[in-house]
């Protein structure tokens, strides 16, 4: 009987033939489950012993040679429910897969449908090969294997394959303007890579389409609120492209003002300050500026940063206890400030306010509030709060 095995490596480890299957649970052991996929993604060569003891032994153990031969008897045990064939060949200091017993992988499959996809010209058969390719790809390569160094390179590898063939797909379904498969696609593929921009886009836009206009700008403001926090930015110039778009062709469609007032209205009852992302803030600030020139009644700015004590005046790194207490003063100021007031996330350590309608002396009262309930509430961690304020009035202070 032909002994053809099969090897799984995305989402989780498995081997498997007509007669039975290992996978991470039956295994019991990460060595063993290293070791394993390791003789069998290097199978077309011979691996001395002295590599598999730098690659596994790489802590400096007593005994790694022994070692070894250890888990190489052990493996060759647990391999006995497949049959009596021998599937670790042992050579002079060495050891390799038996070249005798076939082993299709997923891998393999799913590489050799990207190449397929990439060299295929007509739209639909690509399309059909880029949801198999897709289908394939069942996550990223099990964890109990990931974080290994000699495969850190194939799993940025697969990855790679797998952002650049739904792309493929995204610009096929773009193209023929199949915008529901296409926010499916790229919502499915975000749980692979969230913070793509392209993903982020193409989920807008296609909601756009949709008609679904509310749930495109919630995504828009969602998606700039998440880059700020995952990378420090603000927004792409692809997400502002999206943004400008739908702002272009809302122009061009034609409305009653109570349908206006209700799509912009908020959902609940307001509640407590008002947070946006810097984009808006920015833009709130303008009116509120022009506001007070028209009325002269007044307002004022506050910037709040956290940092290191001792270090506020450079550079703030971002540590998780800084991180931490900017969740903990984000809570604050959503306890202590009033319906009116404007909040944005300027740095990843800052955060700058609008107090409409509120004095110099009472934009001091509230950053000591601020202050003092931020204190009690870090208690001794060494972190300094710092607050700087402008009053907004027709003649600049």
């Amino acid at each position: 009987m032909e002994n053809k095995m099969k090897m799984k490596l995305f989402g989780t480890f498995s081997l498997e033939n007509d007669r039975a299957k290992l996978d991470e649970e039956s295994l019991h052991s990460n060595k063993l489950t290293r070791m394993l996929a390791y003789l069998i993604i290097n199978r077309d060569r011979v691996i001395s012993y002295q590599e598999l003891i730098e690659v596994f032994w790489e802590d400096g153990s007593k005994n790694p040679l022994g070692a070894l031969k250890n888990l190489m008897y052990r493996l060759r045990v647990v391999m006995k429910v497949f049959g009596e064939d021998e599937y670790v060949c042992t050579l002079s200091g060495a050891y390799r897969w038996n070249p005798q017993i076939e082993v299709e992988t997923d891998y393999e499959y799913f590489g050799k449908l990207v190449f397929e996809v990439r060299n295929q010209k007509n739209d639909e058969k690509k399309k059909e090969l880029c949801k198999q390719a897709i289908a394939s790809y069942q996550g990223d390569i099990s964890e109990r294997i990931c974080g290994e160094p000699w495969i850190i390179s194939m799993v940025t590898w697969c990855r790679s394959l797998f952002m650049d063939v739904v792309k493929e797909l995204g610009y096929l379904y773009e193209k023929e303007e199949a915008w529901s498969d296409l926010e499916k696609l790229c919502y499915e593929a975000l749980t692979i890579e969230s913070l793509d921009e392209d993903f982020h886009y193409w989920i807008i836009k296609s909601l756009w389409e949709q008609n679904k206009k509310n749930l495109a700008m919630l995504q828009y403001e969602n998606v700039s609120r998440m880059f700020f926090d995952g990378l420090g930015i603000h927004t792409t110039e692809k997400l502002q492209s999206i943004f400008k778009e739908i702002l272009e062709t809302t122009d061009s469609h034609i409305t009653n003002i109570n349908s206006l007032m209700a799509e912009m209205s908020e959902q609940e009852s307001p509640k407590g300050v008002f947070f946006c992302d810097f984009q808006n803030f920015r833009q709130i600030y303008r009116v509120e500026t022009r506001r007070i020139k028209r009325s002269g009644r007044g307002g004022s700015v506050l910037l709040l940063t956290l940092g290191r004590s001792g270090r506020l005046k450079r550079k703030a790194g971002s540590d998780s206890n800084l991180m931490d207490a900017m969740l903990v003063l984000e809570r604050l100021l959503r306890e202590l400030l009033r319906a009116g007031d404007v909040v944005a996330r300027y740095s990843l350590t800052q955060y700058i306010i609008l107090l409409p309608a509120c004095t110099y002396k009472c934009g001091v009262m509230v950053a000591e509030r601020i202050k003092d309930a931020f204190q009690k509430s870090i208690g001794k961690r060494h972190l300094e709060f710092l607050y700087e304020l402008e009053e907004l009035t027709n003649e600049r202070r």
